[in-house]
């Protein structure tokens, strides 16, 4: 097992965050404003050195002096804590002009994957399938489940592709949609492991620790092999809860979350909490 407990500052990282509520050349003053370098870009998935806002016409929120909907920023590529911060940076001045988000909106954070061969992907998805059912309860319910258009499950026959892959090829063919909780075609085109499961937020607290906290996952997939749970529906979520945490961090001692992978480990247990107790 991987015993990295702290943020990894050398796995670049990506952001792109959907949103409606202010018109564009608002946004572009506001991030000017901060210091930041952004441009307004016709859509395209090319990366780029400086933030890009585009339109999105998957958030479907009008009120952006657009017909198509809402707006979608993309970072540059970001690293360890000044990318974070930078993040925040972004993340407060959209608060400060009024942006908004709604259950149209999602947050897509990708990792750098450059060092990850088949075996750490077949971990990662593993982990992703086997533990699914706890990471849905740290988000809102239109991102749980297999009901979200833009972020499917995998299905269990897929899984069971997945595992008897042989051949990175054989995962793009499995994996062919980018429409997936874990997107794996990034890689192909950017080199990344897109995690598009997190709802619409303009918080940096929220979204500073899921990224800190998928990237635990990733790091860990580096570690030894991840086997399929055959129990994984009849599991309660406590127990869930639990096995994950030793996946990450080993047999619970005192003091072993004192770290950035722990910390971001309890912000989701106390997201989780939170949506317990709307429903309760």
């Amino acid at each position: 097992m991987s015993n990295s407990t702290s943020f990894n500052n050398e796995r670049t990282f990506g952001v792109e965050i959907e949103f409606f509520g202010v018109h564009y050349s608002k946004v572009i003053e506001a991030l000017t404003n901060k210091g930041i370098n952004v441009r307004h870009e016709s859509y395209n998935h090319v990366t780029r050195r400086h933030w890009k806002l585009v339109y999105d016409s998957s958030v479907t929120r009008r009120d952006t002096g657009n017909h198509g909907g809402g707006h979608e920023l993309v970072s540059p590529i970001l690293k360890g804590q000044e990318g974070l911060k930078e993040l925040r940076i972004v993340m407060e001045a959209l608060q400060e002009i009024g942006g908004k988000v709604d259950k149209t909106c999602g947050i897509h954070v990708h990792h750098d994957a450059g060092d990850m061969k088949l075996e750490n992907f077949k971990n990662i998805y593993t982990m992703y399938y086997k533990f699914e059912k706890w990471i849905d309860t740290l988000l809102p319910p239109s991102r749980r489940g297999n009901g979200n258009t833009y972020c499917k499950s995998i299905e269990k026959y897929k899984m069971e592709a997945i595992i008897n892959a042989n051949s990175m090829n054989d995962l793009q063919m499995i994996l062919n949609s980018r429409y997936l909780k874990l997107n794996i075609q990034s890689y192909w085109t950017h080199g990344t492991l897109e995690f598009r499961q997190h709802g619409g937020s303009l918080e940096p607290e929220k979204v500073t620790n899921w990224i800190i906290f998928s990237q635990s996952i990733v790091e860990r997939s580096k570690g030894t092999k991840v086997r399929l749970s055959h129990d994984r529906d009849s599991v309660d979520l406590d127990k869930q809860e639990r096995r994950f945490r030793r996946m990450i961090f080993g047999d619970y001692k005192a003091g072993c979350l004192d770290n950035e992978y722990g910390q971001a480990f309890q912000y989701q247990v106390e997201r989780r909490q939170h949506f317990l107790s709307r429903v309760a």
